[in-house]
């Protein structure tokens, strides 16, 4: 009786499949991405602490054996905060690729703070 149930148990159970790793062709698919609602005092501020700011992001990046990275801008009164994260399988190329996907996600958010993208590789704050 009990090897009749196992077998029906092993029979109704349905195998499992692992996500795709896409390392290998260096393919960044988006998952997410949010635009905040406040908007900056002043927008050519904001664009500018903004650029600076992933630009020192890009920087941390480029380091092998970085994964993580954040910087700020706080000059003009439109702060910036960003951070970014790449998957620790991930070459420096590859995650400098994937942050590069993630800030022209975010090139077109200018509605304000609180913006995110969310890749498969990475994530962009």
């Amino acid at each position: 009786m009990a090897l009749l149930v196992m077998i029906l148990v092993l029979f109704l159970i349905k195998s499992g499949v692992s996500q795709r790793n896409n390392t290998e062709n260096n393919i960044n698919t988006p998952i997410r991405s949010f635009c905040g609602r406040n908007p900056p005092i002043n927008l050519s501020s904001f664009i500018n602490n903004r650029n600076s700011t992933f630009t020192e992001i890009r920087r941390q990046l480029s380091s092998n054996g970085v994964f993580y990275a954040r910087a700020q801008s706080l000059s003009s009164g439109d702060s910036v905060f960003g951070l970014a994260q790449c998957r620790n399988y991930l070459s420096t190329a590859q995650c400098v690729a994937c942050l590069d996907a993630g800030v022209s996600e975010l090139d077109s958010c200018l509605t304000g703070n609180g913006a995110y993208a969310f890749f498969d590789n990475c994530f962009v704050r």
